[in-house]
């Protein structure tokens, strides 16, 4: 990996990436009482035009990705993302686990996301997050047959790369890590205690420095339900402060990253 792999003389990448998940999160699971729900809501509907503002006076466009039923019912938080720069990616219907999913079922999920993000989000989505970072067999070919460009999934590298060919074509990956997600330290299950948002920001800029170091790419992973509180959204601004002084390094969409890769692949 070299400098020159990224765009004008940047020496490492950085996405700044948001799973809106809303209520989905909890859905999935079979929760339907209204408290728990809560959580999901206060997503789009609290954190979400904070996130967009701080987004938008740093002059950062991020990916968000996003189950088909947010969109439909969360249409303003949609349009707000759009109206803002931000691209918006498939996230599944309700964030259902693909691996529990049989062919057909994938399938017409894939298709139903493609199509309320085009209706609402007035594009078809480039990049693709399966719900919980899984895919099936038959993931990969799906994903090319439907137009995608990239995935974002992974856990095997620092730098994006291509799947093996398919067709003649390839799908890019731009991997992920449960070290930049929110979630394994903010989310309450009943079964872990939740960490302090301190020691949860150190970790994040060492990680981010450390990367930046060996010239990869800082896929950033969060939950505007989760780093909307008040103390987590101190660690998101902190952080995004951090990534605009680090000098030589590309922010940038997640769609913007996988449109590049292939340009030096």
């Amino acid at each position: 990996m070299t400098a020159a792999r990224w765009p004008g003389g940047a020496r490492a990448a950085c996405a700044f990436t948001f799973d809106l998940d809303a209520e989905t999160l909890w859905m999935a699971r079979g929760v339907t009482e209204r408290v728990a729900l809560s959580q999901g809501r206060f997503g789009p509907v609290e954190a979400l035009p904070r996130i967009l503002d701080l987004l938008r006076q740093h002059e950062i466009r991020a990916s968000f990705f996003i189950p088909a039923w947010v969109i439909e019912h969360y249409p303003d938080a949609v349009g707000a993302i759009v109206d803002g720069g931000h691209e918006v990616g498939a996230h599944g219907d309700v964030h259902e686990r693909v691996t529990e999913l049989d062919a057909d079922q994938e399938e017409k999920i894939l298709v139903r996301s493609v199509a309320v993000i085009k209706q609402r989000a007035g594009r078809e989505p480039r990049g693709y997050r399966s719900p919980s970072w899984q895919l099936s067999e038959r993931t990969l070919a799906l994903l090319l047959r439907h137009g995608f460009d990239y995935s974002s999934n992974m856990q095997d590298r620092l730098v994006p790369y291509l799947h093996e060919a398919i067709d003649g074509r390839s799908i890019v990956e731009i991997p992920v890590s449960w070290v930049l997600d929110d979630a394994p330290y903010f989310l309450f299950t009943g079964q872990r205690a939740l960490q302090a948002p301190g020691p949860v920001l150190q970790g994040w800029l060492t990680e981010f420095d450390g990367i930046s170091e060996v010239g990869g790419v800082t896929n950033f992973t969060f939950h505007p339900q989760i780093i909307g509180r008040p103390s987590r959204f101190a660690c998101l601004r902190e952080l995004v402060e951090h990534a605009r002084r680090t000098p030589r390094v590309w922010i940038a969409r997640l769609d913007e990253i996988s449109a590049h890769w292939r340009t030096v692949a």
